[in-house]
């Protein structure tokens, strides 16, 4: 039985959504372990753009979560 477009596109925004959460929460460690005078400047740049925009990532990973698994129940 083929599954409609509307159920295979939302299975797909649950996996990336849960997949995009899992990526924050576990830079969000990282973030919070790194030792930034052990780190080359380069990479510090790239720690402080993380620093900055790891919340909003968060947040948007976690809003094409939900979105795919709402549109999965009301299947």
């Amino acid at each position: 039985m083929a599954q409609s477009v509307l159920v295979q596109l939302a299975q797909t925004a649950a996996w990336f959504g849960a997949l995009g959460v899992t990526t924050a929460m576990l830079n969000l460690v990282a973030l919070r372990v790194v030792c930034y005078d052990e780190v080359p400047v380069w990479v510090q740049a790239r720690i402080r753009w993380w620093h900055a925009h790891n919340p909003a990532f968060l947040v948007g990973s976690a809003v094409v979560l939900t979105a795919g698994l709402l549109t999965l129940a009301s299947r």
